[in-house]
């Protein structure tokens, strides 16, 4: 206990001694530069979850492309008290294709913090979405639907198995 003690005491006088003022992080602690604009890779045999905005380098089986899902997009906020569900638009961009690749509107669902599956509707800026990706064109598809307030993931599964996910929280408050 005496030790455990003096412990403490120890690291709060280092704190203080670290010219850590109120408020900002003591010197001692190490200086981390998360990596910003990064593309991650995936791929049925090593499928990802990546955050909202991240790019990832998605490889099929006759080519690859990158593909970037940012939102939810929510039409209300600052509701008190906070609905049980919202509407949520997400866009994912696809482009880069090394080849012309299919885009199947089945193959985007959504998980919500209950782990409860959605089927969005797809559509891209122009009505329909094309049904195929080819190299040098670049699409940006509208995912909607209504979730839950809370956590989810957006998944895309292009050649029936789950590719990558991205990570999102839907939050009205």
């Amino acid at each position: 206990m005496i030790r455990a003690l003096v412990g403490v005491l120890c690291m709060a006088s280092a704190c203080s001694s670290a010219g850590g003022a109120s408020g900002t992080v003591p010197g001692f602690i190490p200086k981390s530069s998360p990596p910003v604009h990064r593309i991650v890779e995936a791929s049925a045999a090593q499928p990802r979850l990546a955050v909202q905005g991240d790019t990832v380098d998605v490889a099929f089986d006759g080519g690859r492309l990158l593909a970037t899902t940012v939102g939810p997009a929510i039409p209300a906020s600052g509701l008190s008290p906070g609905p049980p569900t919202t509407p949520v638009t997400f866009y994912v961009t696809l482009a880069d294709a090394s080849t012309s690749l299919p885009i199947d509107p089945s193959s985007f669902t959504i998980t919500d913090q209950l782990r409860q599956l959605h089927h969005p509707r797809v559509v891209s800026q122009s009505g329909a979405p094309p049904t195929t990706l080819r190299p040098g064109q670049k699409v940006t598809l509208e995912l909607h639907d209504e979730v839950p307030v809370g956590g989810g993931e957006v998944h895309w599964a292009p050649e029936g198995e789950l590719i990558v996910a991205w990570d999102f929280a839907a939050e009205v408050d």
